[in-house]
């Protein structure tokens, strides 16, 4: 099993078992709102408030036809859909974070890139030497 990437310590290594005086746990729970999203790509940049940066993260999908029709057993007349062509841009979430978390995310990122690429290799190798 793959261990997930975990953000850099912004401080020296603490032995298991001891909590430092001045610290406490924090426990984890998921919002009723919470979800996974898929993101193809983001968009963004600063807020009218400073020190805040913005990020929508939007998804690319066929679009979904408009109308359609179907013949008198419900089966569609494809040659009667009315679709856009392209590309739908959906914006699905949008974060505004602090420069500060902004900071921490860049780290975070860095080192799971940094993971993911290492796990991407050996698998690549052990591809190979079957």
């Amino acid at each position: 099993m793959v261990e997930e990437p975990k953000i850099a310590p912004l401080r020296p290594e603490i032995p298991p078992g001891e909590i430092p005086a001045g610290e406490f746990p924090v426990y984890i729970t998921k919002s009723n709102f919470y979800r996974v999203v898929h993101a193809d790509g983001v968009y963004g940049g600063g807020t009218p408030t400073p020190g805040n940066i913005m990020m929508t993260f939007y998804s690319h999908r066929v679009p979904f036809p408009e109308k359609t029709l179907n013949d008198g057993r419900g089966n569609e007349i494809v040659s009667k859909r009315d679709a856009k062509s392209g590309i739908e841009q959906e914006y699905e979430v949008s974060l505004v974070i602090s420069l500060e978390t902004a900071k921490l995310l860049r780290i975070w990122l860095n080192d799971t890139i940094r993971n993911t690429e290492v796990l991407l290799q050996e698998m690549q190798q052990r591809n190979q030497q079957k």
